[in-house]
């Protein structure tokens, strides 16, 4: 059992690590080549924010049906 445990947190912890350097990549390339700014880019990083937790939560509902 905590064998299992140790392995869920390897994939979560690895999933969190690769999710970070995905948005920064994404960041990066938005800024750089984009021409976007970085206030731009965090008020609409801000304004996505309950967009996305109300998909999360539509789906969630979806599938336990």
């Amino acid at each position: 059992m905590l064998d299992q445990l140790n392995l869920r947190f390897k994939y979560v912890l690895a999933f969190l690590i690769g999710a970070v350097i995905t948005a920064a990549a994404l960041r990066h390339g938005a800024h750089v080549y984009g021409g976007f700014s970085r206030e731009e880019i965090r008020s609409d990083a801000l304004m996505a924010i309950p967009f996305v937790a109300l998909v999360v939560i539509f789906f969630r509902r979806k599938r336990r049906q």
